[in-house]
This record gives structure tokens, C-alpha cells and sequence, in this order.
């Protein structure tokens, strides 16, 4: 949920009224599903995730992108074709938006899934900071604070806290620079990516101090903050920093705000849509079936059943069908953040007397948001031009597909191939050195990032350069020599070069950081086949009981080894 401020004009001091209401629903409705609906989502993902419970970060991730992420888009879309006043001055917008959205995800996902990927990663940062400081206006427009300058410093608060950690977080970093490089864009150098990171930490503090003066001037001059305003940007940006920074699995960090964020929407919709049908405004049946008084289970039900889709699309077996699932998520994901940038105006009387803002309250009001057609199409119109040009050149020259690059990825630039031997197709060949350019370029550009160091010196390896792997691995061990992952990779790095020694060190190395049982049966098994090499019969037997102890599947692994060594040895 977006929000845009109508007071365009310098604000008188005005006393506030003692009656204003300062909460949006309710205390108690207010502080458990929007001000401190984090106290409730951290401690139960955080304990989810835990090594006592031990559920994975991947099935918290689907479980919430599915039933919240998902199924949150549902309320709004009910809105935008069930309220008819809305779809009436939108009706283009409604009709045109779903089936191109649509379409495009099939070229966008084959041909281009870096861009995907950046084009949702920037809308939901986008999408995120809105919803938190539209809360953060409807707070201050119950009280009658409605200044252009407040407005203006909540917006660039909500930005800062929610790039900065983006900026701050170096996987993060990484992963945006892959992201970017993956279409095709120029390279940026060390110097620029250091120099925007410090800079944002620079205007994050220039931004918070502003905001305070702001804020102190508004209790003196009037008219007051609400107070709860500010409960709710620690609550949000609070939740966020959590997530981006102390959060050590991405996804898990990502599922932890989207349940806060989710919930959030859940609950204002709810109130809004409920407060429409009792005005008797114009909707449809079902919409105004839905949002009766009572009726809220149903309303949480229909969000779990659409949220299943999410589910749906991971589990179906048939690439097809699983594909098209995909692509109606994709839809829908595109379609909240589109709808929600204008449907959600709080400058206008419709939103402003369902979230229950006295005309007082809310400022002065703005005209019906009516911008025209051709307008709406004139700022979209690069976006379209540029994709369709895209789509075109896929069409007359088709490049390599999200399925073969993702094949390369993983036998080139996820796992060492222990001999360097490229493929045969030219635009194979032609992509994975552009990928091993742009690993070294990210590991340069986020020294901080340990996981890009270590791709760099995996793609070096597989490119034959196993010098500069090394070189790279102990470089990164000298930081960090509890970084298990780089002990492996240079023990592997190793025993391809038939240095037995080096080897059996680095996964002994390794061995000791192991947490579970799936790493210590990893590393026995390494150990193992070591020991068959140096014919220590006797540590290779302990090793691989070891192993077997730790994963029974090995067992049939185990055997294949030991019966190769002993036909081996016979010749």
C-alpha cells in the first residue's frame, strides 16, 4: 500500500484537537497485526528454524511465500475488480495489465532470468517501503499532521531504511551485481560500488537527523506527531535490519518480513474494504459478501486457497504446468505492486473516509486521482518499448535458454570439474566466460562477501588457473579459517592435483567445523577415499564406517569405492 500526501502549502500551527484518534483500528487490534506483529513472526520463525526444531529455510520460505506473499495479493485484487467505482476509472489498467504481464514472463523467464529477478527485486524493495510509510502517513493524518515537509522526511526515512541494509548486507550486493551483469550491463568498478555503499550509510545518518529536527519542530509548532508513528518505523525498518542483517539465510531473513508485511496488508485492507460496504458504496456481490462484519474467516480462507497456487507450482512434476503456474504467480506478484502504486491514494476522499480519516484529519482534499490514459501509457511506454524490443530480438535470434544456463552453472560455476574441458557450442563457450568475468569482478567489487571470494576461486580453478585459486582460498582461510566451505574447496582443488597431504588437511579442516551429520559423512567420505590412495587400508575403513554412521545412504557408495580400489589393485 502506497501513499501520497495532498498539502502542498506551508501548514499553519493549528492546536490539535485532544480527540483525535490515534489508532487505526484499535490498541489491541493495532499493536498485535500491525505495530508489533514482529514480536510474534521472530520468535517463530527464528525457533522454526532452529537446529532443535530443525526446519529447512527453503520449506519455511515456500510455506510463507505461498500462504502470505501470495496469498496477501488476493484482497486487492477482490478490490480492483469487485469495487466498481474503481474499475470504472481504471478500467484499461484492469483489463490490459493481466494478460501482458502474463505473456512477458515466458521470454523474460527462458531468455532473460537475471532481469526477472532484478525487476522483482526492485519492485519489492519498492513495494515494501511504501506499505510501511503509507502506515506511517495514515498515523500522522489521524492526528491532523499532514505538513509536505513530515511527509517528505517519512518518505526518505522508509527509503533509507530500506536500501542501507540492502547496501550494507554484501550477499546481498552480490547477488544485485549478478543480477545486473546477467543482462548485459557494463561492468561496475570497486571504486563506485565502495564509494555508493558509504554514501548511503553517509545520507542514512544525514536523513535521520532530519527527520528528528522535523519532528522535534512538529511537537512544537503543531500539529503533534502521532506518537506511533514512530513505533511503527522501528517496527518496520527494525524488522527489515533483522532480516537483511542478522538473518544468516537469505530466504529465511526475506519469509521473516514477508509474514509482518503480509499480515500488515491483511488487516488494513480488511478494515477498509469492511468500512466501504457499510457506506453501501458500489461493489459487487461477492466483494460485498466478503467484507461483512463477521465474515473474516471466510476472508482468511479465501487467502489460503489462493495462496496454494504458490504451492502448486513448486510440487506439479510436468515442466509445462509447473512453468504456467509459475507464470500466474509472476502475474499476480506483478499485478499487487502495480495496482497497489495508485488504487491505495490516500490524497483522495474515497481512501481517505475508508481508513477512516476525518476531512480534518486527513488534510485538505485532493480531486479524484485521474490521470489520463495517455499519460499512464507515456510513463510506462520506455518499459514497454525497451522489453518488446527484447522480446523481438529473442524471437529473430534466440540465446541460450534459463534451462542450459542453468545446466552450465552447475557444472561450471557451482562445482569444481577438477579438468578444465569447455563446451563445444561457441555461445556456450562465449556465456561462461562472461560469467567468469563477472565473478571475478563481484568478488573484487564485495571483498566482505566471503561466498563471492569463493565462487571466484571455484570458476578460476575450473578455468584451469588453480594457482590463483589457491592463492584466493588461503587468502580468504587467513580472514576467516573457520570458513569450512574454503577449507573444502581447496582440499578438492588438491586431490585432483593428486596433492594427498594438502588434501587430507583441508578436510580434516573441515571435519572439525562439521554441525551435522550430512557434513561429517561428507568429509569421511573424502577422507576415506584418501586413505584408499595412500592404500591406508585401516583409516579408510574407519573413515568410511565413520560415514556410513552418519548417512546410511553412503553405504552402497562406500562399496562401489572400495570394490574399484581392490580391482584396481588386482591388475
Amino acid at each position: 500500500m502506497s501513499v501520497t500526501t495532498a498539502d502542498t502549502k506551508p501548514q499553519r500551527a493549528v492546536k490539535s484537537d485532544p480527540s483525535a484518534r490515534l489508532w487505526m483500528i484499535s490498541p489491541r487490534v493495532d499493536f498485535l497485526l500491525i505495530l508489533l506483529t514482529p514480536l510474534l513472526a521472530i520468535p517463530a520463525v527464528m525457533t522454526l528454524s532452529s537446529p532443535a526444531v530443525g526446519v529447512k529455510a527453503a520449506t519455511i520460505s515456500l510455506i510463507v511465500t505461498a500462504f502470505f506473499a501470495t496469498g496477501h495479493h488476493l484482497p486487492g485484487l477482490i478490490r480492483a475488480y469487485g469495487d466498481r467505482e474503481l474499475f470504472e476509472r481504471f478500467k484499461w489498467r484492469f483489463i490490459l495489465a493481466p494478460p501482458l504481464v502474463f505473456l512477458a514472463y515466458f521470454p523474460l523467464y527462458n531468455y532473460h532470468f537475471g532481469l526477472y529477478r532484478l525487476i522483482v527485486l526492485t519492485w519489492a524493495t519498492w513495494h515494501g517501503f511504501m506499505q510501511l510509510y503509507g502506515f506511517v502517513r495514515i498515523y500522522d493524518a489521524k492526528v491532523g499532521s499532514t505538513s509536505l515537509a513530515t511527509a517528505n522526511w517519512d518518505w526518505l526515512v522508509c527509503l533509507c531504511g530500506f536500501v542501507t541494509p540492502q547496501l550494507i548486507r554484501p550477499a546481498q550486493v552480490s547477488m544485485t551485481l549478478g543480477h545486473w551483469y546477467s543482462t548485459g550491463l557494463p561492468v561496475i568498478p570497486y571504486s563506485v560500488v565502495n564509494g555508493i555503499r558509504w554514501a548511503t550509510v553517509v545520507v542514512c545518518v544525514v536523513v535521520f537527523v532530519g527527520f528528528t529536527i522535523n519532528y522535534l519542530l512538529q511537537l512544537y509548532r503543531g500539529p503533534k506527531p502521532n506518537p506511533l508513528k514512530l513505533l511503527m518505523l522501528v517496527s518496520g525498518i527494525g524488522t527489515w535490519w533483522f532480516a537483511m542483517y542478522y538473518v544468516e539465510e537469505l530466504i529465511l531473513g526475506v519469509a521473516l518480513f514477508d509474514i509482518c508485511h503480509d499480515v500488515q496488508y491483511l488487516a488494513i485492507v480488511w478494515l477498509y474494504n469492511n468500512r466501504r460496504v457499510s457506506s453501501n458504496a458500489p461493489m459487487n456481490g461477492f466483494m460485498r459478501y466478503v467484507f461483512r462484519r463477521g465474515m473474516v474467516l471466510l476472508y482468511l480462507g479465501l487467502i489460503v486457497a489462493y495462496g496454494s497456487l504458490g504451492v502448486i507450482a513448486p510440487l506439479v512434476g510436468n515442466a509445462k504446468i509447473s512453468r504456467f503456474f509459475y507464470a500466474i504467480l509472476f502475474t499476480s506478484t506483478i499485478l499487487h505492486y502495480y495496482y497497489d502504486g495508485f488504487i491505495w491514494k490516500v490524497r483522495e476522499p474515497v481512501n481517505q473516509a475508508g481508513l477512516g480519516l476525518t476531512e480534518k484529519g486527513a488534510g485538505p482534499r485532493g480531486r479524484m486521482l485521474s490521470v489520463s490514459g495517455f499519460s499512464h501509457a507515456l510513463k510506462w511506454s520506455p518499459a514497454v518499448v525497451i522489453l518488446g524490443l527484447l522480446f523481438l530480438t529473442d524471437f529473430q535470434n534466440p540465446p541460450l535458454t534459463t534451462s542450459q544456463k542453468t545446466e552450465l552453472q552447475r557444472k561450471y560455476t557451482q562445482t569444481l570439474v577438477g579438468r578444465p574441458v569447455l563446451p563445444s557450442a561457441e555461445e556456450e563457450i562465449s556465456w561462461l566466460q562472461n560469467e567468469f568475468q563477472a565473478a571475478q569482478e563481484i568478488a573484487v567489487a564485495v571483498p566482505d562477501d566471503l561466498n563471492a571470494q569463493l565462487q571466484s576461486a571455484v570458476m578460476l580453478a575450473n578455468f584451469g588457473r588453480n594457482d590463483e585459486a589457491i592463492q584466493r582460498l588461503q587468502k580468504i582461510l587467513e580472514q576467516h579459517p573457520d570458513y569450512r566451505d574454503a577449507h573444502i574447496v581447496m582440499g578438492e582443488i588438491h586431490l585432483y592435483r593428486s596433492n594427498f597431504d594438502q588434501a587430507a588437511d583441508c578436510f580434516e579442516s573441515a571435519l572439525s567445523q562439521a554441525r551435522t551429520g550430512e557434513e561429517r559423512s561428507a568429509m569421511n567420505l573424502k577422507l576415506g577415499e584418501i586413505a584408499l590412495q595412500r592404500e591406508d587400508f585401516q583409516t579408510a575403513k574407519k573413515k568410511f564406517a565413520e560415514a556410513v554412521q552418519d548417512d546410511p545412504q553412503l553405504a552402497a557408495t562406500v562399496e562401489s569405492l572400495q570394490k574399484g580400489n581392490a580391482s584396481g589393485a588386482s591388475r
